[in-house]
């Protein structure tokens, strides 16, 4: 009777697991990749003047479109705030969170969420109002932050008025256009907010851009990145190896331009990348070129960065921390072989 009754349960165990569509099955059936995005931040994640999405974290959600249909129009975009992005997530409104949202312990340990890589190494900013006459933080001595809800911005400036015992005032906001309004008319003394955040912000939404200028401050470091549930790892995988796919790919010299004639290379990691040599497709379900298709398509780490925050965008962000490991910033691949 035992031995029936445990055939019995591994068959029905079995028969819930087939059950159980993965997150890549569930996306074919959609036919598109769901991505949850920022409501409007220039440069990350914003709707331009012909309506059309556009910027840094865009371009990733387009990414997997192409790794798993070959298409970047099967990706939508779903508009999410600080304190709906993880729930939309865990309630599979979404496949993946492009929300500029920092990688914590108790985000990674706690929200059953993984994060599968850092697409771009922020840390905190403050803007202040030039009229103040103050150059860094330490400097300020009292007045009113005002920063977004639901954000590690919001625990680190807690922490610090906290641990300085300084007259601040927080102010707390649940929509970047209500802070934004609130700081420009004046009613705020200083904004924090991620530095790439308000380097956009000040770039797009102030009156006089020249009116305002950044305090100098290394209050926290905000590594950003995508976010995916902790219960499909072969999701997790895809999305961790665009990450790294992307960023091998600059340091290689593979570009959009260039993808299709360096399959002729003799490098056998470039042919293994760009699935002349089998096995990068297979162990994730997807076409062998599976990421020659997305270098051909949108380009390398190098080229997202350029168009959308770089030199070649309306934002004219130095690499920083984000150029390449032997170029003095913090990005490099693990080993694609």
């Amino acid at each position: 009777m035992r031995f029936l009754l445990l055939v019995i349960s591994l068959f029905l165990t079995g028969a819930l697991v087939q059950v159980q569509a993965s997150t890549l099955d569930d996306i074919r059936e959609r036919g598109h990749v769901t991505c949850g995005v920022d409501e409007q931040h220039f440069g990350f994640a914003y709707l331009n003047e012909m309506g059309k999405w556009q910027g840094f974290e865009v371009d990733y959600c387009r990414a997997l479109a192409v790794a798993v249909f070959n298409d970047p129009l099967k990706a939508q975009f779903i508009p999410l705030n600080a304190q709906t992005r993880f729930t939309a997530l865990q309630q599979k409104q979404i496949d993946v969170l492009l929300r500029s949202t920092t990688w914590t312990f108790t985000r990674d340990s706690s929200l059953g969420l993984d994060y599968p890589g850092v697409t771009f190494y922020d840390q905190l900013g403050m803007l202040v109002h030039k009229s103040i006459g103050v150059d860094r933080l330490d400097a300020v001595k009292k007045g009113t932050v005002c920063v977004a809800a639901g954000t590690t911005t919001l625990e680190t400036v807690r922490e610090y008025v906290e641990k300085t015992k300084k007259d601040v005032k927080i102010k707390m906001f649940n929509s970047r256009e209500g802070l934004n309004n609130f700081f420009f008319s004046g009613q705020c003394d200083l904004y924090a907010a991620d530095q790439s955040a308000l380097t956009a912000i000040v770039s797009i939404s102030a009156p006089n851009p020249q009116d305002y200028k950044f305090l100098k401050t290394t209050l926290s470091k905000e590594p950003l990145g995508p976010v995916v549930r902790d219960d499909d790892g072969e999701w997790y995988d895809i999305v961790k190896w665009l990450v790294y796919g992307l960023i091998e790919a600059e340091e290689r010299g593979i570009t959009q331009a260039n993808v299709d004639d360096m399959k002729q290379t003799n490098s056998r990691v470039v042919r293994f990348m760009l699935g002349q040599n089998s096995g990068l497709g297979k162990p994730l379900r997807l076409e062998e070129e599976w990421l020659a298709n997305v270098i051909r398509v949108l380009g390398n780490y190098g080229e997202f960065f350029e168009r959308n925050l770089g030199q070649a965008s309306a934002l004219k962000m130095e690499r920083g921390l984000n150029a390449l490991w032997h170029e003095g910033g913090l990005m490099y691949a693990m080993p694609i072989r």
